[in-house]
């Protein structure tokens, strides 16, 4: 039985030439797990959004669409989603919408509490959570309705490496138990790749294939698709392999040229000493931190949800004021925020900025006339990126900048960064994507309860950690830590 079909779908936004979805279709069975893929702006959020008629969005539809039952949608931004101060309350809203007795919006809370494992944070703020644990209230707040099909739209894009593999265990649970038919939107699917009973991917707004996975990862091989760097690594690397274990047995095969030592730069362009700041008295967010930012370098501070890496970004910003210790910078500073549309002031893209300036290399030429709310994630964060830009600052700032980018943006953005550090210009990035940081910065930071617990050259850092590493890392267990070291050694053409 289909839970959703798709028959001759296309759509466009007003004041758009372009259809965001052209002569769509497909279908999805009852129980079946469905990952979308595609490049940012193939149309992926607005495939989505059809599915769920309350927040389809506004804009010429052509074709036929069936949702046999009632859907569930969890978005990207939790923060949005949420509507509630308590999780108690938050799990009760829609059963208390919907008219139910106190007694049965009792046993469902406590029912999906348990499940979800929220039963000791059922009287919380909903404030103090982390933001793996919001996003598993949000999927919770969802499923104890009931919904026949569940659709998530890059639900794991702000988590830290740990939540985003619980909130896929949870995901992979939810489907063995239930009957429920889920389909999710990724740019990183690793950890839910091999268990998809099918794959979408979407280019140029067009429906390219459909299919198992095996089918998809060989197609996209086959064919030296753009998007074979969105398949998992441990795929994709060598051939035959599918998992870390076989990619390591075929990396102890190979003959291995040892890789020039990393040498810690000199040139400070920022300086922090001995930072304090509390957003409540008491509470220290960052506490005695101390961090060297170098002159010309792509910087990276990674840590888990809550660890204090956005605050730490807005301090040095100027955007939050420490109560104590120093910063000391050399040069004008600009900031890319995590909420991207929290730059947007104009009614149009273009009167944003400039679009004769980076807007093609950034592929956003063609949402000049839209407005800046009716954009894709990964739109919104290439025009608040090309905002960032065209400030010409000394010293630049990058709160998660790879969310909602595919593969072919992420390696444009490292271009983009190397050449801003080629001019002089210093880079900090804070950020859950530890494949991109893992390949391209060139000092990297831990961040652990308001403090910087190490900070290193890219493969020493990445060597010396077990959980917020890289694949290669995982695969390798030397310094040799991306793919770029890979074909450097001569393990990989």
């Amino acid at each position: 039985m289909e839970a959703v079909k798709f028959k001759g779908i296309s759509f466009t936004y007003p004041k758009s030439e372009k259809p965001a979805l052209r002569d769509i279709s497909f279908s999805v069975g009852k129980g079946e797990l469905c990952i979308v893929m595609g490049k940012s702006a193939s149309g992926k959020s607005t495939l989505l959004k059809l599915m769920k008629e309350e927040i389809a969005p506004h804009g010429n539809l052509e074709g036929e669409i069936e949702i046999n039952g009632k859907t569930g949608y969890v978005a990207q931004n939790v923060e949005e989603s949420i509507i509630c101060n308590k999780v108690r309350a938050e799990l009760s809203f829609a059963l208390a919408n919907e008219g139910k007795r106190e007694d049965e919006i009792e046993l469902a809370v406590a029912e999906t509490a348990s499940y979800f494992n929220l039963e000791s944070k059922l009287d919380y703020e909903i404030s103090s959570l982390s933001g793996g644990e919001k996003q598993i209230l949000n999927l919770a707040a969802v499923m104890i309705m009931k919904p026949d099909v569940l659709i998530l739209d890059e639900p794991a894009s702000r988590l830290d490496p740990i939540w985003a593999q619980r909130f896929a265990d949870i995901i992979r649970k939810m489907h063995s138990d239930f009957s429920t038919t889920i389909i999710i939107a990724e740019h990183n699917a690793d950890a839910l790749f091999d268990s998809a009973e099918s794959i979408i991917i979407l280019e140029n707004s067009k429906l390219l294939i459909k299919s198992d996975y095996e089918s998809v990862a060989k197609y996209l091989k086959d064919t030296n698709n753009d998007m074979l760097g969105a398949i998992p690594l441990r795929m994709s690397l060598f051939d035959g392999a599918k998992t870390i274990n076989e990619c390591s047995e075929i990396f102890r095969t190979k003959s291995i040229k040892k890789l020039d030592s990393e040498d810690t730069p000199k040139d400070i362009a920022l300086e922090i000493k001995k930072l304090y700041f509390a957003y409540e008295k008491g509470k220290d967010i960052l506490s005695g931190l101390d961090l060297k930012v170098y002159k010309g370098k792509i910087n990276a501070v990674l840590g888990a949800n809550s660890s204090g890496k956005t605050t730490l970004l807005k301090a040095i910003a100027g955007v939050h004021k420490a109560y104590r210790g120093k910063i000391k910078e050399q040069g004008k500073i600009s900031m890319l925020s995590q909420n991207a549309f929290d730059l947007f002031t104009k009614e149009t893209c273009g009167e944003e900025v400039d679009f004769n300036n980076i807007a093609e290399f950034l592929e956003i030429e063609d949402i000049e006339n839209r407005h800046p709310y009716d954009l894709s994630g990964g739109q919104a964060q290439r025009l608040a990126l090309a905002m960032v830009l065209e400030q010409n600052a000394d010293i630049i700032l990058l709160d998660e900048p790879t969310k909602g980018f595919d593969c072919v943006l992420k390696e444009k953005l490292s271009k983009i960064l190397k050449e801003l550090c080629a001019q002089g210009k210093t880079v900090l990035i804070v950020t859950h994507d530890i494949e991109f940081i893992s390949r391209y910065c060139d000092i990297a930071s831990f961040l652990s309860r308001g403090r910087i617990v190490v900070t290193k050259p890219r493969r020493e850092f990445f060597s010396s950690l077990s959980f917020y590493t890289s694949t290669v890392a995982s695969i390798t267990k030397t310094d040799i830590v991306s793919i770029d070291d890979l074909k450097e050694c001569g393990a990989y053409d």
